[in-house]
């Protein structure tokens, strides 16, 4: 027998005495050797608790939903992806007065990730615990136009002779920020749209801002700003159009944004509906001091028969199967004054079809000033694509009703009528289409034109970086409208090049 061995025997008798002992209650000495093995054992017991902690917060870490991930939203013949990466903020908790740290961990966790998912996110792991959601996202229309004129001058109803200018600039015609998500709820809903362009001044303007309650699985309301659901082009994003901008025809008989209450919702899997009841037409940016106190009202819908539609026009997802999307809209506002003969600055946008403001002195009737009407619009939509192929176009009528001025009429209404009809197809897919487009704008007073051809360019074959070149032949234009490079009166070429780009 060796002295390890005696060792090892003597130890183990000695623990055997010490538990004895101490079960009769008879002695109390621990000899130094067994405290030291007493705090050995303790100390590899917490290293095990520290380890094991470790390791449940690496399995924690892993089971986040971080990194690449498919985009099970996108319901594409080739869905994208999205990119999670997280985002965690430690403060520092406060010392108390005596300079001491607060009972608890000396710091806190706010348990946000970041995310990239069409635009830059911040989103909670918890949503109950932290119930706030921030989307960010932008986009920018840079623009050429070259309008070149084949008249120098047109005379409008009233007899006013104005002229026609050649115009040939660059200009930033969108550049928009967008904060959007929801707060407080889940059900909670913000949106909040910044814009600025060159030729609106050079200021920035709260394009669109929101609050809304999702009600139901189906419906939500919104209250604030936002546009008026009137014509299916008008609603779909200015990003999205077929060519630089709307069609004359689109923008001739559309209404504007108003501050108003929304309602949205879905009957199914295929049909929205959009209702709203707000302060105008056409008011975006009027002040109080200048608007009526009657409201506008308006309602909007569309069924996708054989699937999702989506929010292009173009075939650009190159669809496995025929997308069609058939819709309508109807708008009524009535427009009053304080004083007959004097209009309030909301019943300013109305246009007869020769391009006079129907406000004008002498537009109806000699001498008379129209200040008071009823105003219907009415259109009836229908959008294609497949394999690469696209077609859309959409069907307008306006009634104006309950002419009022300063002196007696000539008539007591008016009718307005146009179209607008375009299409177009990939010649290489995810790269390059072809588009054409005619608009026509018709009434009593006279008839406009557009014909256009262009074509779009993707340089990264993604929808969100776009190059746009399109050339327009103009016939007298009733329309005025700075954002698609068309004013009233126009009659010539138009050329427009446009890079978009988004995030």
């Amino acid at each position: 027998m060796n002295v390890k061995t005696l060792r090892v025997l003597f130890t183990l008798a000695a623990l055997g005495f010490t538990q004895a002992s101490d079960a009769r209650g008879q002695e109390t000495f621990q000899s130094p050797s067994l405290i030291r093995l007493q705090q050995q054992v303790d100390a590899q017991a917490f290293e095990i608790d520290q380890l094991k902690q470790l390791l449940n917060e690496q399995q924690t870490a892993t089971s986040l939903p971080f990194g690449i991930f498919p985009d099970d939203s996108d319901t594409d013949c080739t869905p994208g992806s999205i990119a999670r990466i997280p985002l965690v903020i430690q403060q520092p908790v406060e010392v108390d007065c005596d300079g001491l740290l607060e009972s608890g961990p000396s710091h806190q966790t706010i348990d946000f990730y970041s995310d990239f998912n069409k635009g830059f996110t911040i989103v909670p792991f918890d949503k109950q615990a932290h119930p706030f959601q921030l989307k960010i996202c932008s986009w920018i229309q840079f623009r050429h136009h070259d309008f070149e004129q084949d008249i120098t001058s047109w005379t409008d109803q009233s007899g006013t002779t104005r002229s026609v200018r050649h115009r040939n600039v660059f200009d930033i015609e969108r550049a928009r920020l967008v904060f959007k998500g929801y707060a407080v709820d889940e059900r909670l809903t913000y949106f909040l749209q910044l814009d600025g362009d060159t030729d609106g001044s050079h200021t920035v303007d709260f394009m669109d801002y929101w609050w809304g309650w999702q009600l139901t699985e189906n419906f939500r309301i919104q209250m604030g700003k936002r546009k008026v659901p009137g014509s299916r082009q008008w609603i779909m994003s200015a990003r999205r159009t077929r060519f630089a901008d709307r069609p004359m025809a689109n923008d001739f008989f559309r209404p504007d944004r108003t501050v108003g209450i929304f309602g949205i919702g879905t009957i199914g899997e295929r049909c929205q509906y959009q209702l709203m009841a707000g302060d105008g037409y056409r008011n975006a940016n009027v002040p109080n001091s200048r608007s009526d106190d009657r409201f506008a009202f308006a309602a909007s819908s569309y069924i996708d028969p054989w699937g999702d539609f989506g929010g292009q026009l173009v075939d650009f997802d190159h669809s496995c199967t025929p997308l069609v999307r058939i819709g309508h809209s109807f708008v009524y506002s009535k427009q009053t004054s304080d004083q007959r003969g004097v209009p309030l600055s909301e019943a300013d946008f109305v246009r007869l079809s020769d391009g006079t403001r129907l406000t004008q002195t002498g537009a109806i009737g000699p001498g008379a000033t129209v200040s008071n009407y009823d105003i219907y619009m009415y259109g009836i939509d229908a959008a294609i694509k497949y394999m690469g192929w696209s077609f859309d176009s959409e069907i307008y009528m306006r009634w104006i009703e309950s002419l009022t001025a300063d002196q007696p009429l000539p008539q007591s209404s008016l009718e307005q009528h146009g179209f607008y009809v375009e299409g177009g197809r990939f010649l290489i897919p995810k790269r390059l289409d072809a588009n054409l487009r005619y608009s026509q704008v018709s009434g009593m007073f006279g008839n406009g034109l557009e014909y256009a051809v262009g074509f779009n360019w993707y340089p990264l074959s993604v929808p969100q970086v776009k190059v746009t070149f399109d050339i327009t032949e103009l016939d007298s234009s009733p329309l005025q409208s700075t954002p698609s490079d068309i004013l009233v009166g126009d009659d010539g070429t138009l050329f427009r090049t446009q890079f978009q780009a988004e995030y």
